[in-house]
This record gives C-alpha cells, structure tokens and sequence, in this order.
C-alpha cells in the first residue's frame, strides 16, 4: 500500500497578469476563510503558506487586527510558513538577493515566535540553479521540493540527492505533475475515488518510493477544507493508498527511513519536458533586468561596504533603510516579475520598486560620502574628492567621477601634491538650480560645465578610501589632448578595423578573433516567455551598414566609436515582406584601457523596431562541446548544443531545450591558449547558435508586444500566461548595455579572474563641491585622509561586506569562482573574526581551502578598543 502525504497550500502570485493591489485584496479574503476554517476545526492543518513570508506582510497591511489569531495558527505549527521572503527566481536574480531573501525569510519567521518551514520550497521557479542545493544546507535546510526543470534524462526519479558545485548535499523532491496537480478535489469520496487514481498514477511514474507527495492547492485559490474529512473516508473504502494529513517535512522523515538508496545528481535543472521553463525570459524586458542588476550590485558591492566602513569610524549604519530597499527589491524577483512577463501595468510597477529602491540608495551613498567628506581636512587646497574602494585589497583603477565646475582649466592632485591622469569623456551645460537648493529660487541662471571624466587611481585602500583634492582654473598638469589613431593597442591586446570588421588580437598569444562584435538583428514571433524564430526568419546584420567610425588616444583610454545605420524591418509583418522599411540605429563605444587587457564596450541604441531580438556576436573559432558561465557562487559546464534538441519533439516536449542560457555576468568559451570570455553588466542571455561553432551571441534585449501567444514552433499548445497585448515589451526608445570582452591567453588563470573581478566590480569617487541638495548639521567627527578597515588578500570574488543582521558585527563575505580550490585564509584586521554560514550562524571548522561554487562568509567582532 502506498501512503499519500496530503499537502493543503495555496501559491500566491503577488502579481502577474493582476496587479499587487488585486492580489492583497484577494488575499484579505483568502485568509479570512482560512483562519476560521482552521479555528472551527482542529484537526485541520497544517497548510503551506506558499513558503514566501511577505504574504504575511501583505496580509497585514489590510488586516493588521487579525495579527494575534494568525500567530496563534503559526504558533501552533497550523500554518506553515518561511523559509523564503518571497519566492525568488534563481537564474536571473544575484546570489547576494538569494541570500538575502532567506535571511529576511528567517528574521521574519522569528519575528512570529516560529521556525521556518525547514524545506526549500519552490514550487514554480522557471528552471532550478544548480547552486539551491548550497544556498539551502547554508540556512541548515537539508531538504527542496521543485517543480519545473525536471525530468527523468536528468535523473531517473523524482526522489533524489541534489548536490552542488562544492559539495553542498540536499535530499530533493519533484512535484512532476505541478503543485496544482490535485486541485479543487471533489468532496465525495466516490466522485474523489474516480479523480485521483489518475493523478496518483502519474504522481507515482518516477517514484523510488511508497511514499507520494499529493500537493493539494493552486493559484490564488481557496482552502480546500473539506478534502481531508473527504480522503479519510476514502481510506475506508479502498486498499490501494493510505491518505494521511501531512507535511512536506513528514514526507521527508518517511523517504528517509525507506531503504533504497536514492540516486545522485549535480547540475542545473532547466528541462522543458514536462513543464515549460520559458527561456525567453532572461532578455525579456531588459530595462527591468538591468535596473535590478545595477540595484544589486551597487547596494551589495558598493553602498553595504561604504556603510561598513562609515560605522567604524563614527556614523551611523541605517540598517532599516537597507532593509527596506531589499525586501522592495524581492518582490520584484518572483519568477514572473522579474522574468517580465507580466501585464504592462504589472511590469511598470515591477520597475517602479527597483527605480525607487536605486534612488534610495544612491541617496544614502550621497550622503554617506558628503559626511565622509565633511570630517576629512584635505592636506591641499581645493575641493576635496573621495575615492572608494569596495575590495578587500590594494588596488589601481579607473574611477568615473561627475565634476561640475566654472572653470575651463582645473587639475587633481594626490595628498603630497602629485597631479593625477584623468580623461574626459563627456563635457556639457549644466543649470546648477536643478543640483543645488540654494540656486533653486535664484532669478539668474548658473551654468556650469558638468565633466564626466575617468580618473587613474592608484593604490586604492583595501575596503576604503582617499582623499584627493580638485584644483579649479589649474592648467591638468599631464598633456591630455586626445590623438587620432587607426588601431586600439596596449601591452596585451590591439583592436583592428578593416572597414566596417573588427578584430582582436591577443598579443601574449599572438591569437586572432575576427569579426567581433558584429550586430545581428533577427525576427522575434514570440511573447514575454519565450523567444521564437519565425517560420522563415530574415535577419540583418551590422555588416555594410557603418556610417562613422572615430579612434582616439586619450590619457587613459584608447577609444574607437562606431555609429551603424543599419536598414531594418519595422515589425514582424516587414520582416516577413523582407522590406526595410525602417532604420536601427546603434552607437558602440569600444574602449580599451592603457592598464588592462579588456575591452569595454558600451552600446546605445534607438529602438524604433517591434518584433525583434539583437544580439552582438562575438566569435571564438574554437570547435569543443562545452563552455562555461557563472551561476550565483559560482560556475557551471554547459552542452554548446543540448543533446536533448535530439528528442524533443520525439517526446512531445512542452517547450524546445534551446541553447538559450542564463548567465549572471560572465559566459566563456576556451581552450588552454585561445578563448574568449564575456563579462556582463546586467545582460542576462546568451546563445550558442546552432549554425555557427564557436560563436558566443550575447543578447541585448528582445522586443515583443504579447504576454502569451499559442502555438509557437519551439512552444507548441497553449499559451503560456494570458493572450494579452504587451506594447510596453516592445521597449521602444534608447536603450543602454555595457560588456567587457576578456581573452583567455592562458585559460582560467589567477590573473584572468582578478581581471575579471576588478572590471565587475569598480570603485567609485565622489566630489565635495560644497553644495549639495540637502542640507545636514555638521556631525563634529574628524576622519583620517585615507583609511583601510580591513585586507582579505585572497583570490576569492568579493560578495559584500555589512553590518550583521543581529548585532553589531560586520560581515564579510567572498567566493570561489573557479574550477579548482583556493586557500581559506582569515581577513587581516583589529578585532574577533569567526567564520559563519550565509545564515549567519556558526560555520563548521573547514579543511584550509574553499571549494569551487562554495561562498565563504566571516563575522567580525571590533572590541571596544579598536572602535
């Protein structure tokens, strides 16, 4: 006989083709019948609040007085909640975000006198990273249960070992069939005995076991109170099943007790066989991908150290504020709200949190710096600049930096006086009544040159700062008029163009990649899910098409830009005519750094088109089976071309396994002596196309204007959301990317992957100019000129460093990026340090080296004495 584990849940989207407000309301009602249900009946219980706490947040916020009666619930272990903030993606999303979700997951199960649900539930994720497994056994969670992404080529069962890149082990179970599998069940028993066979069938096709998981519950759907009286009743009359009341913690103490074995598995899950996954969604709405990219990166790499290092030397630390900005940012990070495929109104909204939450941020950096500024006395005359460096050692970097100045001459000076290189990248107007709120009510007009500038910092304090000083109507003090060239060169790499191609040259290998960067512009016939080609695609290249093309030797930089005018389809029913109707026009700025082997490459395009998807292509003329991308903590080997392509419509897959991949900032193809990598600022797609080998297609954005459609060719059936019209997805106006191209002269090098975090990861300058739109008392503190909290001379990648979630510790964290392992050392700095989990709890003593895809998170503890 096999036993049937009832799970009675709800899966509450917050939004999606329905607005947060729509789904609070229906929430109000929801939860008003299921805290009497459970009152009026004991034996009900326990229900799976979805896993998520913000549905408890958002319950309050339009039922505050019902707080006591659902604590009482939770208490009581009749309402299962956590470990989640919210149900986060895992493939778009950053792992600092992942992290901080199940932390403020725990804070707020501990807030209501509970342990979180001790499970890893993600019951509708668009694909699992293969990393859950670490992020999970961090937070002492030895236990997922997932949907989509699976099937039996991965691994045989349904009941199985996950584990991750550096050994991180959790006993997993699929929902194959979906949490909604055993919905809205009849309350008679004789009509129920009809329905579940069926469905417990295919429940238990993959099964090692007899123990099933009968997940009974769906979206924004009422509690099914009358199923377990009903399945109790059933048990009366068959011998087939035992149905008991359950939970996903019950299901796992019962499959560990079964004696088989159950298989292991390493690796991502992102099979479309039997759910779709939706590839599309990781260039969807690009502007909202890389509004949060940015988002994540400044407030964890950026704003949580500058805040760190301000709190030791006397300022405040506005945790809360933190706080706040992050638990906005996570309800942008469900599955369909940051996939964007959501209704228009819905995406707006998304976008609206993360612009909110960078606008908050960059004010607390403002301000944060400004008070910096304000207690340092600069040992030269002028204004003083403030250059901030997040990594935990010694650095050189370029630093962008704002100045707004009267003058037409001026120079930067190092505290003993040493003028500084900078070069000018923009310089325009400025109205000063717009930045300072002293000129807001002037009845003249102050006009400013506003001077974007890159200046070469050398000697960047560890997890600190410098002081240098801007001296106006000073001639710079260096020659710094820019030179025509032909050629972008410097000591390990030269960028050539022959009429409108490009090629790179690594000069430590003396090997050649033609034709980088060069546009592709195809036809895109699908929705905000997933990319389709149309049935007979047209595509338009870059080739031919440059108009203007200027190199310049600057101080710094050498920089060539290129303007295309590249004729174009207007929209899917043109592209069909193969008419070029209407004009994509792109501007790339390529730079290549005097003191780095990279290029960067900024990309500005106007986007008049519909219909459309357009990616650069950057070839690497290499033939293997496999390249490598980053995943959150860490790195992953992927099929260039997926064996499953070979069977999928054999099979009757739900989706195409398209070699569509997600990425988090870095993609790379390679052997030991040629390769190329890609480092990303926000993009979060690339593709291995099927017709070209060795070639990595780096997508920019898609433009759409359909949350669903049916029956696409790599999506056949249904459609997958709602038939709604999304105009807003077609993203019309200019748009902006950033990338770096890195070669691989000796593959995955130490140089290569500090190279590949100094350019992820920039330090940041600020100008004290005197003026600034709000006004502060003064604080009275006086600071150090340059200062360093700490050193972590390690080869790890920095991840943060902040105040603890409790107390007053900082913590600092970093990762394993490579293929092999690194030493473990301890950070050099005054006071207690003790090595934690992600959790922030004790960490087990480890073996002197961290493993490959395996953060490493320490707490330090200042005594009072270095305070």
């Amino acid at each position: 006989m096999k036993t049937v584990h009832l799970i009675q849940h709800t899966h509450w989207d917050r939004e999606w083709y329905f607005t947060e407000n729509d789904s609070r309301m229906v929430l109000y009602y929801f939860m008003h019948d299921l805290l009497n249900r459970l009152e009026q009946d004991n034996t009900l219980g326990p229900f799976v609040l979805d896993g998520q706490t913000v549905v408890l947040e958002d319950y309050l916020r339009v039922a505050p007085e019902q707080r006591d009666r659902l604590q009482s619930l939770i208490r009581q272990g009749r309402i299962l909640i956590g470990p989640w903030y919210t149900q986060t993606d895992f493939l778009v999303v950053g792992a600092e975000s992942i992290t901080r979700n199940l932390l403020l997951g725990k804070a707020d199960c501990e807030a209501w006198g509970c342990s979180a649900m001790p499970v890893g539930y993600v019951p509708d994720s668009f694909g699992q990273s293969a990393q859950l497994p670490l992020f999970l056994r961090e937070f002492a969670i030895d236990a997922a249960v997932i949907w989509r992404g699976w099937c039996e080529h991965d691994v045989a069962s349904s009941e199985f070992s996950w584990v991750a890149q550096g050994g991180s082990r959790v006993t997993t179970a699929v929902l194959p069939w979906g949490y909604g599998c055993a919905k809205w069940l009849p309350d008679d028993a004789e009509q129920a005995g009809r329905v579940l066979p069926a469905i417990l069938e295919k429940q238990a096709r993959f099964s090692l076991t007899d123990a099933l998981l009968l997940p009974n519950g769906n979206d924004q759907s009422p509690f099914e109170y009358a199923v377990p009286a009903m399945l109790d009743r059933l048990n009366d009359c068959q011998q087939e099943y035992r149905f008991i009341r359950s939970s996903f913690s019950d299901f796992f103490a019962a499959l560990r007790e079964g004696e088989k074995p159950l298989p292991e598995f390493r690796g991502e899950l992102l099979s479309p066989k039997y759910m779709r996954i939706h590839r599309g969604i990781f260039s969807t709405r690009m502007d909202i991908k890389l509004l949060n990219a940015r988002l994540e990166q400044f407030v964890s790499q950026t704003l949580e150290p500058l805040l760190a290092v301000n709190r030791q030397l006397g300022l405040p630390y506005p945790q809360q504020a933190l706080e706040t900005i992050w638990r906005e940012a996570m309800k942008s990070h469900a599955h369909d709200s940051i996939g964007g495929c959501n209704a228009d109104r819905v995406n707006s909204m998304v976008k609206a949190r993360l612009t909110d939450g960078l606008e908050s941020a960059q004010q607390l950096f403002d301000l944060n710096m400004k008070m910096l500024a304000e207690g340092i006395t600069a040992r030269q005359d002028g204004k003083k600049i403030i250059l901030f460096n997040p990594l935990p050692h010694v650095r050189d970097a370029q630093v962008t930096l704002t100045l707004y100045t009267p003058h037409e001459d001026f120079r930067i000076v190092e505290e003993d006086g040493t003028v500084c290189r900078w070069q000018l990248l923009r310089d325009t107007p400025q109205d000063m009544s717009i930045i300072v709120q002293e000129l807001a009510n002037s009845t003249t007009t102050t006009w400013y040159r506003k001077c974007e500038i890159v200046l070469a910092a050398q000697a960047l304090p560890a997890c600190g700062y410098r002081t240098l000083c801007l001296q106006e109507g000073q001639p710079a003090g260096f020659e710094h008029a820019g030179e025509t060239i032909s050629a972008l060169e410097n000591p390990w790499l030269r960028l050539e163009i022959d009429g409108d191609q490009l090629t790179l040259i690594d000069k430590r290998s003396q090997q050649r990649y033609p034709q980088v960067l060069r546009l592709v512009d195809g036809g895109d016939a699908g929705d905000n899910y997933n990319y389709s080609p149309p049935s007979q695609d047209w595509r338009v290249t870059s080739d031919g098409c440059l108009q203007a093309a200027h190199g310049e030797r600057g101080a710094l930089n050498d920089t060539l830009t290129l303007r295309w005018q590249i004729p174009a389809p207007a929209d899917a029913t043109s592209r069909a005519a193969q008419q070029c109707n209407a004009t994509l026009a792109v501007t790339m700025t390529v730079s290549l750094p005097h003191d780095a082997p990279w290029l960067d490459v900024n990309v500005e395009v106007n986007n008049t088109l519909r219909d459309h998807r357009l990616q650069v292509e950057i070839p690497v003329g290499i033939a293997q089976a496999f390249h490598f991308a980053d995943q959150p903590f860490g790195l992953i080997e992927r099929e260039n071309r997926p064996a499953a392509l070979q069977r999928w419509q054999a099979e009757n897959w739900t989706e195409a396994p398209a070699s569509l991949w997600p990425v988090q900032s870095l993609a790379m193809l390679h052997h030991e002596t040629r390769g190329l990598a890609v480092v990303t600022a926000g993009l979060r797609e690339y593709e291995l196309p099927a017709e070209q080998t060795g070639v990595i297609a780096l997508t920019l954005f898609r433009s759409v204007g359909w949350l669903g459609l049916p029956d696409l060719p790599w999506r056949p059936g249904r459609a997958s959301g709602m038939v709604l019209p999304s105009p807003d997805s077609q993203i019309q106006g200019m748009l902006r990317f950033n990338f770096a191209v890195l070669p691989m002269a000796q593959g995955q090098s130490d140089e290569f992957w500090r190279t590949v975090e100094h350019w992820r990861t920039p330090a940041s300058g600020y100008l004290d100019s005197g003026w600034s739109r709000f006004r502060t008392n003064p604080h009275g503190i006086r600071f150090p000129a340059h200062y360093s909290l700490l050193t972590w001379d390690s080869a790890l990648h920095f991840s943060t460093l902040k105040k603890a979630q409790r107390g007053e510790a900082l913590v600092l964290r970093g990762w394993n990026p490579g293929l092999r392992p690194l030493p473990d050392s301890a950070p050099d700095a005054a006071g207690d340090w003790q090595k934690i989990t992600l959790a922030e709890t004790p960490a087990q003593p480890g073996d002197g080296s961290v493993p490959p895809g395996t953060p490493v998170s320490w707490r330090l503890d200042f005594r009072p004495e270095d305070i």
